[in-house]
């Protein structure tokens, strides 16, 4: 089924999809809810139709692919790549500390009835190696939402955030994903994941395993190209001369964090940047700069000072910090707990300061992606018999957790709704776990039952709206309400 131009279903389309919904409903309120937006022209039945094949695609076609890889079925008795992937997955989505009784009792609502001594029998390299090869082929398939949270959002092709979490690892996988070592040989094994979200879509672009001790700027994706038109938005572990070079050359846009220690050029003379600041008797400063001692990369520096009692609380920290390595911090980095720095490509006629500083914000929506996968999938759990055991475990979750966000982007990424919490979506997923099992294993309408659990999210799942400090959403569609953070 295609879309008119308008990005939405034409009158033709539009009764195609509720003769579809007609026939395959028996539910005559779901068919009312359904024919509504249909009637509206809004582009959900595109959103369903991408979530239910994405599914579809992963514990079959996929699925089948990693098993003949692997060679995890070598004669068909209970398990086909198809079941063995659901009830390992989902037993894990409805459950993060699934066991065998657990991952038996989901392949039974699947029609395969297996005992937990044969689930636990399951476990081998073979297992292990087929859960990873599914793993790496889902992080290539998009689901992304059809509309933008925020028109803000819209001005961009995409909003890219970037960041990792690191994972710790059994001490046999040094080698393979060493770690940062430390103190009592700890962490000797881990893992960095790399991931990359469109937060105007919600879909990941890329989620990518790395060496725990490889440092962020050493990842390969600061040298990948970004999308003409896009804005592209990393903490300071990210920041690099060459990377803000390249998304300026690539006619796209980004939103950085300075470091205290960068010599900025103003009307030709040079200047350490909290230096700078400190002269200007100002608590807001925003204005266009040279960055660099070769005063080579022209941007926007916006800068604010912070409130005292923030600032106390980084001063604090940065003394912490520093008497675990046995010094004392520079008085140039005590100074730059007074302010929050951000540099930018985007004019001001683009970009206002306030919107600036809330996309940059809004770089913490990946840091509570991390914690869905963490809190609701247990990807940082190590609890098997074994190293093998574990590991298996921790590519089926990996697993588990794109799909949670599949989910999460198909119910929450809408204007649909008023202030969506992503978290309390995430919990509720648990809850429709075993109608999806019946929905996959019977092949029934899928794309009903998913419907039907999105309204129901949809519902569950709204904030109330705060009075004196407005959630992420509401900054996003209004930002002047950033005010109050300003001094």
């Amino acid at each position: 089924m295609t879309q008119s131009n308008s990005g939405c279903l034409d009158s033709g389309h539009r009764h195609q999809v509720k003769e579809l919904i007609y026939k395959k409903s028996g539910n005559s309120w779901m068919k009312g809810y359904l024919q509504t937006f249909v009637g509206k022209g809004i582009p959900l039945m595109m959103m369903v139709q991408r979530l239910a094949n994405a599914l579809k695609t992963t514990f079959h076609d996929v699925a089948s692919l990693a098993a003949a890889e692997t060679n995890v079925i070598v004669r068909q008795r209970k398990f086909t790549a198809a079941t063995l992937a659901q009830s390992f997955i989902l037993a894990f989505l409805e459950k993060p500390n699934a066991n065998a009784h657990d991952i038996a009792s989901m392949a039974s609502s699947l029609g395969t009835h297996v005992t937990p001594e044969a689930v636990q029998q399951r476990y081998s390299p073979a297992l292990l190696s087929f859960f990873r090869s599914l793993f790496e082929k889902m992080s290539r398939i998009y689901v992304g939402s059809g509309e933008s949270l925020a028109p803000l959002l819209s001005r961009f092709t995409e909003v890219m955030l970037l960041d990792s979490t690191g994972i710790s690892l059994p001490e046999s996988m040094a080698e393979m994903f060493p770690g940062c070592g430390g103190t009592g040989g700890g962490n000797s094994a881990a893992l960095k994941i790399q991931t990359e979200i469109n937060l105007s879509t919600g879909g990941l672009t890329c989620v990518q395993l790395e060496k725990g001790k490889s440092p962020d700027q050493a990842t390969n994706r600061l040298a990948v190209p970004p999308k003409q038109g896009s804005l592209q938005i990393a903490d300071l572990g990210y920041f690099s001369f060459d990377r803000l070079n390249l998304i300026d050359q690539s006619n796209a846009y980004y939103i950085s964090r300075l470091l205290n220690t960068t010599s900025i050029h103003v009307d030709g003379k040079a200047y350490n940047v909290i230096e700078f600041l400190k002269i200007q008797n100002k608590n807001v400063f925003d204005a266009s700069v040279q960055l660099g001692s070769k005063n080579n990369l022209a941007c926007r520096l916006i800068a604010w000072r912070v409130p005292e009692e923030m600032a106390a609380r980084r001063r604090n920290k940065a003394r912490k910090q520093a008497s675990k390595k046995g010094r004392q911090p520079t008085q140039a980095s005590l100074d730059a707990c007074d302010w929050n720095i951000l540099v930018t490509n985007l004019n001001p006629d683009k970009l206002s300061l306030n919107e600036a500083i809330v996309l940059y914000r809004m770089r913490w929506q990946i840091e509570l992606l991390f914690k869905r996968w963490k809190s609701y999938c247990g990807i940082d759990l190590l609890d098997g018999q074994t190293d093998e055991i574990t590991m298996t475990r921790f590519w089926a979750r990996l697993c588990a957790a794109l799909i949670q966000q599949w989910l999460v982007t198909y119910c929450g990424w809408t204007s649909a709704v008023a202030l969506p919490s992503f978290s309390k979506i995430a919990k509720g997923i648990r809850q429709m776990i075993g109608t999806l099992a019946l929905s996959l294993s019977l092949d029934v309408a899928l794309e009903v039952q998913l419907e039907r659990f999105r309204h129901k999210m949809q519902y569950l799942s709204r904030r109330m709206k705060r009075r004196g400090k407005p959630n992420f959403i509401e900054l996003l569609r209004d930002p002047s309400k950033l005010e109050y953070s300003l001094t």
